[in-house]
């Protein structure tokens, strides 16, 4: 969508504010999902989630005006935001413990691999008109048949219990307020590096097929990583993984240019970055259950949310004034805030 609205000629402080319209709906749904959630099931949200954004995006294509994308892009927001809540409480509900970390690999992975697919279908189809957009909702209607036969009813009201989004987050902080920078930075990364891309000179076809690198390094390197979570210290892990993905940002633009190496590059780093919001996942069925668990998962998707409102916001109106080419930089910057937490969470250990 960033590329349609670039194409119009639209600045990227207000392609930024596009996607902000998009991802406050997570935070504004935030306190509704889990009464919700725990009343029809996480079964049925997810398949009411799909259906819904299925027809979002079917509109979004039929009227390409960038006004009109801020509600329809809420709306979009709010699918995006039932649904991995849902999957993500579900998933770790019923795995066991001893395998949460290849079972969570397993899901990221399947994540990634729709991250990288979104690239492809851009190249298969072009970024103008309603086919990307149509092509994209066919893949979501598909991908959802499954939930057919997926069958849960929900909690009566009498036995739903609601734990506090507050109480959530002062038990796992840090968990929260990493996925906070996380979005930020990956949201970013996915709606800008097309233009760092073309600016650099790689052009639009190299650019998408670097970022479905990225995110097939996703696909791959967490499942590796996944069995490696249920074998060593979580956390540590999850720091390692950090500040790996810090430093691969800052070199970037040294890296990223040539054909096999920025291939590699890419690759690497979209499945270390993908592993952190897998390790969040990972940590949140370790410590919660059942209503608990609905609401930290809520949480940690609003977390998403509001991290993607101010991310690309920070990061377009960044490019706007210091150029295409400081997209990695501004990103290890948004990381960066991260580290005082990182660093009191070491000492508190």
């Amino acid at each position: 969508m960033s590329l349609v609205l670039d194409t119009q000629g639209v600045s990227k402080t207000v392609i930024g504010l596009s996607i902000v319209a998009q991802a406050c709906a997570g935070v504004v749904i935030a306190p509704f999902v889990p009464r919700l959630m725990m009343r029809i099931g996480p079964g049925r949200l997810m398949q009411l989630s799909t259906l819904l954004a299925a027809t979002t995006l079917v509109t979004l294509g039929l009227f390409q005006d960038v006004y009109l994308w801020f509600p329809l892009r809420f709306l979009l927001g709010a699918s995006a935001a039932m649904l991995w809540s849902a999957s993500e409480a579900l998933i770790n509900e019923l795995v066991d413990d001893n395998w949460r970390g290849r079972i969570i690999g397993i899901y990221g992975s399947a994540g990634a691999a729709g991250f990288a697919l979104g690239p492809l279908v851009l190249i298969a189809t072009g970024s103008a008109g309603l086919l990307p957009f149509a092509v994209t909702a066919a893949i979501i209607v598909v991908a959802s048949l499954p939930l057919i036969w997926l069958r849960d009813d929900g909690r009566s009201e009498e036995d739903m219990d609601h734990p506090s989004l507050r109480r959530i987050f002062r038990l796992v902080p840090q968990i929260m307020l990493l996925n906070l920078i996380y979005a930020a930075a990956v949201e970013s990364f996915l709606a800008f590096f097309p233009l760092f891309g073309i600016h650099i000179g790689l052009g639009e076809a190299r650019s998408l097929s670097l970022l479905t690198m990225f995110g097939l390094g996703g696909v791959f390197i967490q499942l590796p990583l996944g069995w490696l979570a249920d074998h060593v210290n979580r956390q540590r892990l999850l720091h390692t993984c950090f500040l790996l993905t810090v430093a691969g940002f800052v070199i970037l633009p040294q890296f990223v240019a040539p054909k096999i190496g920025g291939t590699l590059f890419l690759f690497t780093l979209g499945g270390v970055e993908g592993m952190i919001y897998a390790l969040g996942v990972i940590l949140l069925g370790q410590r919660f259950r059942g209503a608990e668990l609905a609401s930290a998962s809520v949480l940690f998707t609003g977390m998403w949310s509001a991290g993607t409102m101010f991310g690309p916001i920070i990061v377009g109106t960044g490019m706007d004034l210091l150029g295409n080419a400081s997209m990695p930089y501004l990103i290890a910057a948004i990381y960066a805030c991260y580290l005082p937490v990182y660093w009191f969470g070491r000492q508190s250990a």
